[in-house]
């Protein structure tokens, strides 16, 4: 038997931030999704010319994509962060006790 789970209960208290669509998560798919899609497109590195250093311009490209795939990550990461902890300042945890950390 399938079990669903039900919806969480909105009892005034600010959902998940994780679940809600920010133009930073926004701005984060896009960078992602070119980083993604530029390399596959085969008719952006089909040539051999120019070359850089002797190599054809096909290796070299799919190399600078290398690095350029891990910047576009870093920086992702980096800017989901930086919303993340500008989330916590302004909403802090506050325990069942009432005392605030």
């Amino acid at each position: 038997m399938a079990h669903s789970n039900p919806a969480p209960a909105d009892d005034g208290v600010d959902a998940d931030p994780r679940w809600k669509l920010t133009a930073t998560k926004v701005v984060v798919a896009g960078l992602l999704l070119v980083g993604i899609v530029v390399p596959l497109l085969v008719s952006t590195y089909d040539q051999i010319e120019p070359r850089l250093f002797g190599f054809p311009f096909f290796y070299w490209y799919q190399l600078l994509w290398v690095f350029l795939a891990a910047g576009i990550c870093g920086l992702s990461y980096f800017l989901l962060k930086r919303e993340s902890d500008a989330y916590r300042r302004h909403h802090p945890i506050i325990p069942a006790d009432g005392a605030e950390r």
